[in-house]
């Protein structure tokens, strides 16, 4: 069973050094999704009540940056706006 009494607030999380938010995305996150482009490749975890974003740099094996996001922007960068639409009114339809 998990306890929230551990976990980073948002603000905390992010001041935090970056060897201490790699230790705590990794032991306690969980993967939800990766982006994959010509010029970047983004890692999407949930920690907390709020969602992690792990950057890597070209060679994929070194971490440029591990930054809390909202969950706002989450859906943003990481939710095609059209496939969520047409699968909520399968919702309704189904």
């Amino acid at each position: 069973m998990f306890s929230y009494e551990n976990y980073l607030p948002y603000t905390a999380f992010n001041e935090s050094s970056i060897f201490f938010k790699a230790s705590e995305v990794f032991r306690y996150g969980f993967l939800i999704d990766n982006i994959e482009e010509e010029t970047a490749y983004c890692q999407l975890y949930s920690y907390h009540n709020y969602y992690v974003e792990v950057s890597y740099a070209d060679n994929y094996e070194e971490i440029k940056t591990i930054e809390a996001i909202t969950v706002n922007d989450a859906l943003a960068k990481y939710v095609d706006t059209e496939a969520f639409t047409d699968a909520y009114m399968d919702l309704f339809t189904a």
